[in-house]
């Protein structure tokens, strides 16, 4: 778990703003579910044998004496309460906030990490799967990610994923002597996991295995028709993964990644966005109606590593509000700022704020590490305005004011402020009544 602050806090508000804007326009509307879901809402639609409730739960009993969990995605608990509030369908949602795995950390993954999905519940029609691959694909090409890769496989329904269900068993009961540990467990609880496996000999052993093709019922494939000529139509490159697979029993039908080429992730290839139709799901919760559903989600620390930080969008600069302090003490070697100029200054960037759009600010002294400050001193100790200004101009470009505003006891005496210009290094003396010229 980390901490997110400064240019990594403002790169995922960048990505989070990108993926709002762009769910506006295709008319998604935004879901927060409860980071906390009894257990049961995950143990049922991951699967008790999966690595995830095995191994990767925070999981407690709470006061009560009920099992809870830490939610370690988001689809499962959007379908909880779309169930559960009785929505009206169809529904098109998007989330974005922290899941939690407990698994082994690597570059871009985390124990905490961020999510950002789509769900369109309600519609069985393929051409929701292309929409949500045409909205993730527009996500990823608008933030700039380069070297990606969209791949697309089927599962086709339910009769054509048993029939290869049980013909990979057949295959793989050959192989058992070659086959990791994880993989003989896998063969028991769900044999689709060990097209999945990194294992060097497990995957010399699925190279054989019985191609899903073989068993896609008719009305499987002219689902699967439908999404590709739908992607060929809106012009969106993919390559046909036949290993692509989910290990639970309630996907269905498209199944798609996007994977990206990068050592910026510390790895040949890595997913960034993973996506598929999950029509069996809300059963899989206990309800006894049918929900038909689709969506993908995109790690956010992935994305992050990914941009480039000439094309993050800064927020705009606010004006800062300077104040010039008085010499004081002893031999006039102490600069101080007295509570009637702090006052004016608070008063001058609350009428800043409200003719620019920008926002202002009062720059605070920062409190030495070097002396001692005196209780009575607290708050008056105030740096040089020379040092002030250069702390401002020597920031980064993004992040230097177009305006500053300073003000000292001259200026509250008139009533008045110092406008400066950090573009052209000139300024101008003006009442605060006028101030709204000055800052255009």
């Amino acid at each position: 778990m980390t901490d997110r602050f400064g240019a990594s806090a403002t790169t995922h508000a960048h990505i989070l703003s990108q993926a709002q804007q762009l769910l506006t326009r295709h008319n998604y509307q935004p879901i927060h579910t409860p980071i906390l879901e009894y257990s049961s809402t995950f143990e049922r639609t991951l699967g008790t044998s999966s690595d995830v409730v095995g191994k990767e739960l925070y999981k407690f009993l709470d006061s009560s004496q009920q099992w809870m969990t830490m939610r370690p995605e988001g689809t499962a608990g959007i379908a909880r309460a779309a169930l559960s509030n009785r929505m009206e369908m169809p529904q098109r949602l998007y989330y974005s906030g922290p899941m939690f795995r407990h698994e082994r950390p690597q570059k871009g993954r985390l124990r905490q990490f961020e999510q950002f999905g789509v769900e369109i519940l309600g519609v069985a029609h393929p051409a929701a799967d292309v929409e949500c691959v045409e909205i993730a694909w527009e996500l990823i090409n608008g933030l700039g990610v380069g070297g990606v890769q969209l791949k697309v496989n089927t599962l086709g329904d339910a009769q054509s994923r048993e029939a290869w269900r049980a013909a990979l068993c057949q295959y793989f009961e050959q192989y058992r002597g070659d086959l990791s540990e994880d993989s003989l467990r896998r063969l028991v609880t769900n044999p689709l996991r060990i097209l999945d496996s990194k294992d060097e000999k497990d995957m010399v052993v699925a190279r054989g295995a019985p191609a899903y093709s073989s068993y896609l019922s008719a009305a499987s494939l002219r689902h699967f028709d439908f999404v590709q000529n739908g992607l060929q139509s809106l012009h969106i490159p993919y390559v046909l993964d036949p290993k692509l697979v989910r290990g639970l029993d309630y996907y269905q039908h498209t199944v798609w990644e996007v994977t990206c080429n990068s050592e910026l992730l510390g790895r040949s290839q890595a997913t960034v966005l993973a996506g598929g139709r999950y029509d069996g799901l809300s059963r899989a919760l206990g309800s006894t109606k049918s929900m038909p559903g689709i969506g993908w989600a995109a790690g956010m620390e992935r994305l992050a590593l990914l941009i480039r930080p000439d094309l993050i969008s800064c927020p705009p600069v606010p004006v800062p509000i300077l104040l010039v302090p008085e010499r004081s003490g002893e031999g006039g070697g102490q600069r101080s700022v007295d509570d009637a100029l702090y006052a004016f200054a608070m008063r001058v960037a609350r009428e800043v704020r409200r003719v620019v759009d920008d926002g202002a600010y009062v720059v605070h002294a920062p409190v030495s590490d070097t002396t001692e400050t005196k209780p009575n001193e607290v708050g008056r100790k105030h740096p040089a305005l020379g040092k002030q200004l250069a702390l401002l101009l020597g920031a980064e470009k993004n992040k230097v004011p177009g305006k500053i505003v300073i003000v000292g006891a001259a200026e509250m005496e008139c009533n008045s402020v110092i406008v400066r210009d950090t573009v052209s290094q000139t300024q101008v003396t003006v009442d605060l009544d006028s101030i709204r010229s000055a800052l255009k």
